[in-house]
C-alpha cells in the first residue's frame, strides 16, 4: 500500500513529450497538474504596458479632436486684412468667428451624435437645472458688465478685440446697425467655444476622469488659446474656465457660462467701439 501526500505538499510539474520528426524534435503541449497562482502585480504591469483599451478610445478621440480644431483655429482662421482692413471686408474678418463656430461647436455636436450615438443634452445643450442656470447667470451678470467695463478702458485690448479687426475703432468707425450684427455672429463663436470646452471636453471626460480634473483639462486647454493675449485677459481665462466649468456641472447646462462669456464679449467690444471712442 502506497502512501499518497496531500495536494498541497505536491509540487507542480510539467511534463513535456518530444518526438522525433523528420529530423527535428516536435514538441507537444505541455500540460500542468496544478494552474500556476500569478502575482497581485501582474495584473498591474499589464495594464501598464497596454498602451490602448477599449475604454479609452472616448477621451483619445475627444483629447485629439481639440488638439487639432484649436490648433486650426489658431494657425489659420484669422486672415489677412493689410494694416488698414476695410468695413467692406467685415465678412472676411468674421472668419475667426465662423470658424470657431464650426469648428469647436457642430462638428464635436457631430462627433457626439453620430460618432458617440450619445445625446446631445448630456453634454450641456440643455436647461438642466433651470433654478440654478437661471440664478448663476443672474447672479454673475452683474460683475460679468462691471468686468467688461473696466476691462475695456484698457489699451492692451485695442489690438486685440473685436476679433473682426474690420470693426476696431482704430481702423473703421461703425453705427449700431454694424454692431448689433456683430454681436449676433458673436453669439455663434461663443456658443462654439463652450460647448467644445465645458460640454465635449468637460463632459465628455468627467466619467472617466472626474469632474475635478474633467474641470482642470478644460481650463488649461482654453486657457492655452489665450496665450499671446494680454496677460490681463489669460489670467481671466483661468478664472472664467474654472468658474464656468462648474457652472457647468451645477446646472447640467453650458448655458449659464455661455451667456456670461456672451455678455462679456459684447460689452468689452462695445466699451472699446463706442466707450473709448466718446472719451
Amino acid at each position: 500500500m502506497h502512501f499518497v501526500p496531500p495536494l498541497k505538499h505536491i509540487s507542480v510539474e510539467s511534463h513535456t513529450t518530444h518526438r522525433a520528426c523528420s529530423g527535428f524534435c516536435l514538441r507537444r503541449k505541455t500540460v500542468q497538474y496544478f494552474p500556476v497562482k500569478e502575482h497581485k502585480g501582474s495584473a498591474v504591469k499589464k495594464m501598464q504596458y497596454t498602451m490602448f483599451t477599449k475604454s479609452q478610445v472616448k477621451p483619445v478621440v475627444i483629447l485629439l479632436y481639440v488638439i487639432l480644431a484649436a490648433t486650426v483655429w489658431k494657425e489659420f482662421a484669422f486672415p489677412d486684412l493689410g494694416e488698414e482692413p476695410m468695413l467692406s471686408d467685415f465678412w472676411l474678418g468674421a472668419t475667426p468667428l465662423f470658424a470657431a463656430l464650426v469648428l469647436f461647436g457642430l462638428i464635436p455636436m457631430g462627433i457626439v451624435k453620430w460618432g458617440f450615438r450619445e445625446n446631445l443634452a448630456d453634454y450641456g445643450l440643455r436647461l438642466g437645472m433651470t433654478h440654478r442656470t437661471v440664478r448663476s447667470f443672474l447672479l454673475a451678470t452683474p460683475v460679468i458688465i462691471v468686468i467688461a467695463m473696466l476691462t475695456g478702458q484698457s489699451s492692451a485690448l485695442e489690438g486685440v478685440y473685436p476679433l473682426n479687426e474690420t470693426i476696431r475703432p482704430q481702423h473703421n468707425q461703425i453705427d449700431i446697425s454694424i454692431f448689433i450684427l456683430h454681436a449676433s455672429i458673436y453669439l455663434g463663436y461663443y456658443l462654439g467655444w463652450e460647448f467644445l470646452f465645458r460640454g465635449f471636453l468637460q463632459h465628455g471626460l468627467s466619467e472617466r476622469c472626474g469632474v475635478p480634473v474633467a474641470i482642470l483639462i478644460q481650463t488649461m486647454a482654453s486657457v492655452m488659446l489665450h496665450y499671446g493675449n494680454p496677460s490681463i485677459e489669460v489670467f481671466g481665462a483661468i478664472i472664467g474656465g474654472l468658474v464656468w466649468g462648474f457652472f457647468a456641472y451645477r446646472t447640467r447646462s453650458i448655458l449659464s457660462g455661455l451667456g456670461q462669456h456672451a455678455m462679456l464679449g459684447i460689452v468689452l467690444d462695445w466699451v472699446l467701439i463706442f466707450g473709448r471712442a466718446e472719451a
